[in-house]
């Protein structure tokens, strides 16, 4: 089986970004070190500068000393925070000032760092930042995305190497194999590559193999002779449907070897009978299979092709969502516009970073699931951390312990009574019917702060 790899492509940055330091040997050192990421820099020596700069030019990320003369660096994130809240910042500090900067991040400030700081780590910081934010943009950016590949989301190098070896198989009659984990797109980019092929304008058929029993796989391949009654009408088998298009095998893990033979010659020989019949139908197809079970299909993967007749195929990988994290970002925005009904909402940016650094067993139709989820759920239009960290447990298939969920219970349903009584902590308490005393208890055992929702009602 040949395997098609190359070199990953480069991958560079524009985007704005805003320091902002009294220290003009230090903002001129930070510029210095910052230029191999080819950003967009401009500097302030004062918060009220900084803001002056922000009201005519649409930063990034602002990268903030936290002693500034006039306001402080913390008014000065609390005011961008207030008009853009997804505005990721980062806070410089000295050592003294590290609790007020512990507070900052639990205020949202994005990152801090304790000066003196080692520049590399503010690098790459900085880059994690811009990719939580959706930048780090190919030097190719400019360009339109073909519309053969329009619906593949992405800007992962990775990525962009498969679909060049699938706009390089094309035209060829090759049969391809997409081997990748459940969820990564392997059905997707199987269609692409059908609508790369001189076969475009013709059928795409596929059919299942994964779930259905193989009497029926065999009648939905091949197709059935009937009488002609509605109890027993004709079926046109996939392989006739798709005469002159393209043919998908999806997710045929299982499949007998009897089967796979039968369907290879066919193939092979362009013509096949439906079902207990004698009547032949030729037909003209190219062949695409897709598989999750990575370096194997069937029982010997060698051996199921071999008993068919010689065949030309190519096996391409398809990365798992973990190995293209740049591509979290276009794909959030992605899943909230196909949920059009909260298309105006945003997730914060420590929801971005809770997104960015999950494991996605599920890849990117987990991914999908619980941005649709959050929309769903969220009474707000930026979508918190807390509710994101919550749906990512819940579709992970997992089943959490008992006393976990009762305490997750427990603390949402704090939240929810919180936010309907806005803050008034009787009230609440009525409403729990519970006393005053144990429902503040309950309150300092989830670390609830009622004025939260006091401030947040105003």
């Amino acid at each position: 089986m040949p395997q098609r790899s190359s070199a990953k492509a480069p991958v560079t940055t524009a985007a704005k970004v805003l320091l902002v330091d009294d220290n003009v040997d230090l903002l001129k050192l930070i510029s210095l070190r910052l230029k191999p990421l080819m950003l967009d820099i401009r500097s302030a020596t004062s918060g009220e500068e900084a803001l002056s700069i922000l009201s005519l030019w649409r930063a990034d990320l602002v990268v903030t000393d936290l002693q500034l003369p006039g306001i402080s660096g913390m008014q000065l994130f609390e005011q961008i925070h207030n008009k853009n809240p997804l505005l990721p910042v980062i806070i410089l500090t000295a050592h003294g000032t590290i609790p007020d900067a512990v507070k900052a991040t639990q205020a949202g400030v994005a990152s801090y760092l304790t000066k003196p700081f080692d520049s590399d780590t503010l690098v790459a910081q900085i880059q994690t930042l811009l990719k939580a934010s959706g930048f780090a943009t190919d030097a190719n950016n400019s360009s339109e995305v073909p519309a053969w590949r329009s619906n593949i989301i992405t800007k992962s190098p990775l990525m962009e190497n498969l679909l060049g070896l699938v706009s390089d198989l094309a035209n060829a009659d090759d049969v391809v194999l997409f081997e990748g984990e459940a969820g990564t797109g392997k059905e997707e980019l199987a269609r692409a590559l059908h609508a790369k092929s001189r076969r475009a304008s013709e059928p795409f058929s596929r059919v299942i193999f994964a779930t259905n029993p193989e009497p029926q796989l065999v009648v939905d391949v091949f197709g059935k002779i009937g009488t002609g009654s509605i109890e027993q009408p004709e079926r046109i088998g996939a392989l006739q449907r798709a005469d002159g298009g393209t043919f998908l095998l999806s997710d045929f893990r299982g499949v007998s070897a009897e089967l796979l033979k039968r369907l290879l010659t066919a193939w092979h020989e362009r013509r096949a009978s439906p079902v207990d019949s004698d009547h032949v139908y030729k037909f003209d197809i190219r062949v695409i299979a897709t598989t999750s079970r990575i370096g194997k299909f069937g029982q010997n993967a060698e051996s199921l092709w071999q008993m068919g007749p010689k065949l030309e195929f190519t096996t391409l990988q398809v990365p798992p969502l973990n190995e293209r994290r740049e591509d979290i970002p276009l794909l959030i925005t992605h899943g909230l516009g196909q949920v059009k009904a909260r298309s105006d909402m945003q997730f914060s940016n420590k929801a971005v970073q809770v997104l960015m650094n999950a494991e996605w067993p599920g890849n990117v139709r987990q991914l999908l699931n619980v941005v649709k989820q959050c929309a769903a759920l969220s009474k707000n239009k930026i979508i918190t951390d807390t509710l994101v960290s919550s749906r990512i447990g819940k579709d992970s298939g997992k089943i959490p312990p008992l006393s976990t969920a009762q305490r997750e219970f427990e603390r949402e349903y704090l939240v929810d009574v919180l936010k309907r009584t806005h803050g008034n902590v009787t009230r609440a308490a009525n409403l729990a019917q519970r006393n005053r005393t144990e429902f503040h208890r309950l309150l300092k055992k989830h670390k609830i702060e009622a004025k939260t929702f006091r401030q947040n009602s105003s």
